[in-house]
C-alpha cells in the first residue's frame, strides 16, 4: 500500500533541503546589482522559487549569505530580503550610477575653476591697489620702529632718572637723620651748658659769701668790743 507524505512532514523536508542547499557567510557586505536594465528577487535560492521583485540596475544591496548554487541572500535597502543571482552582483556601483558621479564631480570642478578665474582675475585687478598698500604699510612700518625707538630711549631716561631720584631720597633720608642725631646732640650740649652756668654762680655765690662772712664777723666782734 503506498505511503503519503503529509504535508507537514513534506514542508519540513523542503526546509531541510534549503538548509543544505543555501551556505550562510558571517559577516554581511554591500554590493551592488550589475549593469543589467533589472533582475529578480526570488524568495528562495532557485529559479522555482517566486518573484518578490524586480532590482534595477545600481541598486544598493546587502549580501547576508552565499548559497552553493549561484545565489546569494541579500536585503535591499527598504529592509526586504531575498534571494538573487551571483553573477548579477558588482563590488562596484553601476557604470551608469558612476558617470553620474562622474559628471556631477566635474561639474563642481568646471563650477570652482570659473570661481577661482574670477578670483585671479579680481587679484590682478586689485594688484596696483595692493603694491600702494604695501608701500603704506612699509612707511607706516617705519614710523612706528622711529616712534617705538624714541619711547625706548625715553623709557631709558625715566628710568635713569627714577633710579638717581632713588638715590637722592635715600641721601635725602640719611641728611635729616644726620641733622635730627645733631639736634639732639645740640639739645644735649645745652642742656648741659645750662647746668655748668648754674653751677658757675653756685660756685661763685659761695666764693663771695667765703669773702663776705669773715669780714662781717670781725665787724660785729669790734662792735661787742666798742660796748
Amino acid at each position: 500500500m503506498p505511503y503519503r507524505i503529509a504535508p507537514t512532514r513534506g514542508l519540513g523536508l523542503s526546509l531541510i533541503c534549503a538548509c543544505l542547499v543555501f551556505a550562510s557567510t558571517a559577516t554581511a557586505a554591500t554590493q551592488y546589482v550589475s549593469d543589467q536594465l533589472s533582475i529578480n528577487m526570488r524568495s528562495g535560492p532557485g529559479t522555482k522559487y517566486r518573484i518578490q521583485k524586480l532590482l534595477d540596475a545600481g541598486d544598493q544591496l546587502t549580501t547576508l549569505g552565499e548559497s552553493s548554487n549561484g545565489w546569494t541572500r541579500v536585503r535591499t535597502s527598504g529592509g526586504q530580503t531575498g534571494y538573487v543571482l551571483n553573477r548579477f552582483l558588482s563590488d562596484q556601483p553601476a557604470a551608469r550610477n558612476q558617470v553620474a558621479d562622474f559628471k556631477q564631480r566635474v561639474d563642481q570642478l568646471e563650477s570652482d575653476n570659473t570661481e577661482l578665474k574670477k578670483e585671479l582675475a579680481q587679484a590682478e585687478h586689485g594688484s596696483d591697489e595692493l603694491g600702494q598698500l604695501k608701500r603704506d604699510l612699509v612707511a607706516k612700518n617705519k614710523s612706528l620702529k622711529s616712534q617705538l625707538q624714541k619711547i625706548r630711549e625715553t623709557s631709558a631716561d625715566a628710568i635713569r632718572i627714577s633710579n638717581e631720584n632713588e638715590k637722592y631720597r635715600k641721601q635725602l633720608i640719611s641728611l635729616r637723620s644726620e641733622v635730627d642725631r645733631l639736634k639732639h646732640e645740640n639739645q644735649a650740649l645745652q642742656s648741659r651748658r645750662e647746668g655748668m652756668k648754674i653751677g658757675a654762680l653756685i660756685l661763685f655765690g659761695g666764693i663771695v659769701l667765703g669773702l663776705l662772712l669773715p669780714m662781717f664777723r670781725r665787724r660785729r666782734k669790734g662792735n661787742w668790743d666798742s660796748l
